[in-house]
């Protein structure tokens, strides 16, 4: 069976996900930064509760990113080396539902419905290509 829709999926979902570090550090990082240094008082208080939660506000936006990033790459390194015409990918389809159910949780619709359909679509296959391995 072919699994070219499959790979197409992952890679859109790895450029989306390097593309959406990308913007996080750029946008939330670096341009909060300067935001920040300007606030009144009580955006100040804003910010001094953030940063007791999280630390430094910009370390975690930056390491936020980063996970981003690395995702993305994972996913162009899965749809380019393991996802194989007539080959059963158990462990990529439970994967992509899992980084699905996490972009979920940090909202990331585009992600969520990327890894959904591409997780969905792959586990639904590998029934059709042990199907089609009995049936020969």
């Amino acid at each position: 069976m072919n699994r070219k829709r499959e790979r197409q999926l992952i890679r859109i979902l790895g450029i989306w996900q390097i593309l959406d570090g990308l913007l996080t550090i750029v946008v939330y990082g670096f341009y909060q930064q300067q935001v920040f240094s300007g606030v009144t008082t009580a955006g100040e208080t804003q910010v001094n509760a953030i940063q007791a939660v999280f630390g430094n506000v910009f370390m975690f936006v930056c390491t936020f990113g980063t996970l981003l990033i690395g995702l993305g790459l994972i996913n162009l390194v899965i749809s380019k080396r393991y996802i194989k015409d007539n080959q059963v990918n158990v462990k990529i389809g439970v994967y992509l539902i899992l980084q699905g159910l996490l972009s979920y949780f940090i909202l990331d619709i585009i992600s969520l419905a990327l890894a959904m359909s591409a997780g969905v679509i792959l586990l639904a296959r590998n029934k059709g290509i042990k199907w089609q391995t009995q049936k020969t």
